[in-house]
């Protein structure tokens, strides 16, 4: 290096004789040239600030009338600077506390003397654009593979022959400056064939499984004894394989995105948990009949697609995705099953046909809801089970929220009709003639936060017409309420921080709500192992098959009569009772 710049004689290049005419190593040899001629200090901020002089005595003359606001506009520019350029300076070491600055988009520290990246650097998860060229540079860290939002990636003129394979997480990285290193063949030939996007495809499916993650903990709300009368019930949006495409998903590796993969590790987790009552949502349904009926042997399932999958001819239907609700085929019996298609509901509503937005957002977006109503074989009590999927664009939140407003009066409508049922004398007593004491879970992906509408609606009751997610639209004059006193069963899991898990979103969209009158949640499933997290771009990914996790609770009808315990129990009790009196003797 002299006075700063690196004599092209001294690296090592990637082009040859047989590819120097290949667009993209050319394409590397020009940035390369570029990022050569860059090595004084500071240079990437004097040419920024040249420019900036530049357009303003271009526009200077203009509005002098203004010129009183703009020192506090200079102080608001100045407030919001997002670029950091350490080019050029013969750093050494970099402080740790560089990393602390996570609102940084754009980072230089080319043409210094470093030795070593710290793995710190997977903090500064905003930026787009970092340029390390012109270092010393032998070995870069894994974790800047979880820099998800890079778009440009300069490492010119280092010594690494090899790039971690956690590179391919950078799905949306456009450039990655490699010539002037001794880089692996494997990675120059990719590079050729098919540019920053062929290395980043290579390295992604090169990726090893990491460990798994900790077990999640179940935290328990009870010390009760458990007893008979408590179900698990989960809910789970698995992921349809036809929406789990390479380009939505393009940073997780091939091999974990197929359905092969993907199914054996989501019939794991059911069975492994095994739930009593199973809500899914995104099964497609050849997926149903070939392969979750099968795989869950000791459950009888319910299913209903889209309502799309009416207008299909067979063959098309099969990758129509809807709700399949399973449950313990020895614990229940099946007394009704009712399906809620939202937009049809919405059409025969002579209200809702006032409106010219039912006709233009929700009749048009398809999604139901399975309901079923399970009796107990065994205390012969009966709940009813809304497995739901409401629409997944955040532009259409009024359209979610029509949605859930049709839901709980539907849901109302068939309680009602439950009600009249020749249900069990026992039960019939416990519901006193009031339909609002019916046991209800309801189940799902709501595609909505804790600060949206449509959770606003289910846990209080009751949605203001003019309430800022309709944004604007009309769909009535009047208060819209259901009478069910729902809550969601995680309402007191402080740190669940999120049930849906990408790049470019981490939240809460899937729930268990329950009638709280009448249900008792005595545990739920925790979060996610957080250490492990730390490490992870977004789902799915090795461990987790889908985009969104599942939620488990536990729950128990309240002030339940107690099982009628037949004769052949009572006397396994005794005899219980008698081999443990001997056993204190013998003691």
């Amino acid at each position: 290096m002299a006075n700063g710049n690196i004599n092209p004689a001294h690296v090592t290049s990637i082009a040859n004789a047989s590819n120097s005419k290949n667009i993209h190593i050319q394409k590397q040899l020009e940035l390369a040239k570029k990022s050569r001629n860059s090595s004084s200090p500071h240079h990437n901020a004097r040419v920024a600030a040249a420019v900036a002089r530049a357009s303003n005595s271009t526009h200077g003359n203009n509005n002098n009338s203004n010129n009183s606001n703009s020192s506090n506009n200079t102080e608001k520019e100045a407030g919001q600077w997002t670029i950091l350029d350490f080019g050029g300076m013969a750093i050494k070491n970099i402080s740790l506390e560089l990393f602390k600055y996570t609102f940084l988009t754009t980072l230089y520290l080319n043409h210094n003397k470093l030795l070593f990246i710290p793995p710190e650097i997977s903090n500064l998860k905003s930026l787009n654009v970092l340029d390390i060229s012109g270092n010393k540079l032998t070995y870069l860290p894994p974790e800047m593979g979880l820099l998800s939002e890079l778009k440009e990636l300069y490492l010119f003129d280092n010594i690494v022959a090899e790039l971690p394979n956690e590179f391919g997480f950078l799905f949306k990285l456009e450039i990655l400056g490699i010539e002037g290193n001794p880089i692996n063949e494997k990675i120059v030939q990719h590079l050729q064939q098919d540019g920053t996007q062929g290395v980043i495809v290579y390295l992604r499916d090169k990726c090893q499984v990491p460990p798994p993650p900790e077990k999640r903990k179940w935290i328990a709300f009870d010390d009760e004894p458990m007893m008979n009368d408590r179900y698990l019930v989960m809910t789970y949006n698995v992921l349809s394989d036809k929406y789990a495409s390479s380009q939505t998903y393009a940073y997780t590796p091939s091999w974990v995105l197929n359905w092969e993969n993907r199914s054996k590790k989501i019939i794991k987790e059911i069975l492994e948990y095994s739930p009593d009552i199973v809500c899914l949502q995104e099964v497609e349904m050849s997926q149903f009949h070939d392969f979750f009926t099968p795989q869950l042997s000791e459950y009888t399932g319910v299913f209903w697609p889209k309502s799309r999958a009416k207008t299909m001819q067979e063959f098309e239907k099969k990758s129509v995705d809807g709700c399949a609700t399973f449950f313990k085929t020895r614990k229940f019996n099946l007394i009704e099953q009712d399906l809620i298609e939202f937009n049809h509901t919405a059409s025969q509503n002579p209200e809702f046909r006032k409106y010219p937005d039912i006709y233009n957002r929700v009749m048009l977006k398809d999604n139901i809801t399975v309901v079923t109503l399970l009796e107990d074989k065994e205390t012969n009590f009966c709940i009813i089970v809304a497995n739901t999927h409401l629409h997944w664009d955040p532009a259409y939140k009024d359209v979610k929220l029509v949605q859930a407003t049709i839901l709980m009066e539907e849901i109302q409508k068939f309680t009602d009709i439950y009600m009249k049922r020749p249900l069990r004398p026992q039960f019939t007593k416990y519901l006193q003639n009031d339909s609002t004491r019916f046991p209800l879970i309801l189940c799902g992906d709501f595609n909505s936060e804790e600060n949206s509408g449509v959770y606003e609606f289910l846990s209080k009751a009751k949605i203001a017409p003019d309430h800022e997610d309709y944004l604007g639209h009309s769909y009535g004059t009047e208060e819209v309420t259901h009478k069910f006193q729902l809550k969601s069963a995680y309402a007191e899991v402080n740190d669940l921080e999120f049930t849906n898990y990408t790049p470019g979103f981490k939240g809460i969209l899937d729930y268990i709500w329950y009638t709280s009158n009448t249900i008792k949640i005595t545990g739920a499933l925790g979060p996610v192992d957080k250490q492990y997290m730390k490490k992870v771009v977004g789902f799915p990914e090795f461990h987790f098959p889908s985009d969104h996790i599942p939620l488990i609770t536990q729950i128990k009808i309240k002030n339940q009569i107690p099982p009628i315990i037949n004769s052949a129990a009572m006397a396994r009790q005794a005899q219980a009772a008698q081999q443990a009196a001997a056993q204190n003797r013998r003691h």
